[in-house]
């Protein structure tokens, strides 16, 4: 949480950090913000000291709702004083711009740098910046970073964030549904008002225009895959393919709202009818999903879960990234990971080695069991996100009904 800020930096012994580039795919500077549209921003903070937001004097009032202490970047550090003070040598001035920052804000001992910059940009200017600097080190950091452990829990401000990116995700989901249902079928092939089938691309063109209504953005593309494409975990969908009765459909969707917050939810249907081999497997996905969402509870290790899945799985005669690692068919993922400003972060319920996390109060998860079997033409995934608050209460962030099949007009 951000309240652990100043811990995780002296864990580090980090004296300070800095936080550079764009709001846009920059998920630290969107953590600290609170998804503020910035461009060319600093964020800055000593331990124990504020943090203090280094903006353009354009976006002044969007840097005034951040709550944060401010500095206008265009009256104190002006580009163009710079750029004339080095003869327009523009690396110069962005290195002397940045030293600035460092004695003004006293940025003295280790400096943690964050944020996202082009990675050709990032090692030219700050080997530069170090260069001048005689009582700062810059610091980076890999893997478990302070701010990937920070973000690894969320406090309820950032969960209520998380409550309503899945409030709008599955309003959604229940509309795309509808959408298919309100086509009829003809000879076992759902069909639109021009007599021509209904296919996955005009499905993915209806969940975009729909995004827009509810205020939410595709960062990755959703998944809405059928039949043998279905069996591939992460297959985005033939965009020619037309919807057809009694194949499986995995529609896996993960908006992000505007604050930055992701959702993520897995629905597999099967439009008017299910083969007995795809209800079979979609039962078996629902008995390790009802187990593992009943034993959910803080203070329980995170890989004890994929444990659970592939427990069940393997006594049901089904291939595990345990027990067959690496396969294409079975179960052939972990049981989740952690959902935030990344779709994809910390915690992680799988058994690799290493796997030590707890789960605690703060940490928001997906549970998806699936099973794939591409050769045999199906896959099925159920998907819910869940967190757990700071008072260490479960809340399932996804509500919308798991019925396998979707009942259509003939």
């Amino acid at each position: 949480m951000k309240s652990d800020l100043d811990r995780l930096m002296a864990e580090r012994n980090l004296d300070a950090l800095l936080v550079m580039g764009d709001a846009g795919g920059n998920p630290v500077m969107n953590y600290l913000t609170g998804g503020a549209a910035l461009e060319r921003a600093l964020l800055v903070k000593r331990r124990n000291g504020p943090l203090t937001l280094i903006h353009g004097s354009m976006e002044r009032d969007t840097a005034a709702e951040t709550g944060l202490a401010l500095v206008d970047r265009d009256q104190r550090y002006n580009h163009y004083e710079l750029l004339k003070a080095h003869d327009g040598d523009r690396l110069a001035a962005e290195v002397s711009y940045l030293r600035k920052v460092v004695d003004d804000q006293q940025l003295r001992g280790r400096l943690g740098i964050y944020g996202r910059v082009d990675a050709g940009v990032a090692y030219t200017l700050l080997n530069h910046l170090q260069d001048t600097l005689l009582d700062t080190e810059l610091v980076g950091e890999f893997g478990d970073s302070l701010f990937s452990l920070a973000r690894e829990t969320k406090d309820d401000a950032e969960i209520a964030q998380l409550r309503e990116a899945g409030r709008r995700a599955c309003r959604l989901v229940g509309e795309v549904q509808e959408f298919i249902q309100s086509h009829r079928v003809r000879s076992e092939v759902v069909m639109r008002s021009d007599d021509m089938p209904l296919t996955i691309g005009d499905v993915k063109a209806f969940i975009r225009k729909q995004l827009t209504v509810h205020g939410m953005k595709e960062e990755h593309e959703n998944i809405f895959s059928q039949g043998r494409d279905a069996g591939v975990p992460h297959n985005r969908g033939d965009y020619a393919m037309p919807l057809r009765l009694g194949q499986s459909i995995t529609f896996d969707f993960f908006p992000q709202i505007e604050s930055g917050y992701f959702h993520d939810i897995t629905r597999t249907w099967s439009l008017g009818y299910a083969t007995d081999e795809v209800q079979q497997a979609w039962d078996e996905c629902k008995e390790v999903f009802d187990k593992v969402m009943r034993e959910l509870a803080v203070g329980r290790p995170c890989r004890d879960y994929q444990v659970m899945a592939c427990d069940i799985f393997e006594a049901r005669g089904h291939k595990t990234a345990r027990s067959h690692p690496g396969a294409h068919e079975g179960y052939v993922h972990s049981l989740g990971h952690g959902i935030g400003l990344d779709i994809h972060e910390e915690p992680r319920l799988s058994h690799a080695a290493g796997n030590k996390t707890i789960l605690q109060p703060g940490h928001v998860v997906s549970i998806e069991p699936g099973l794939y079997y591409p050769e045999r033409g199906f896959g099925v995934r159920i998907e819910d996100s869940v967190a757990f608050t700071e008072a260490g209460e479960l809340v399932n962030l996804t509500d919308y009904p798991y019925d396998l099949v979707v009942p259509m007009r003939r």
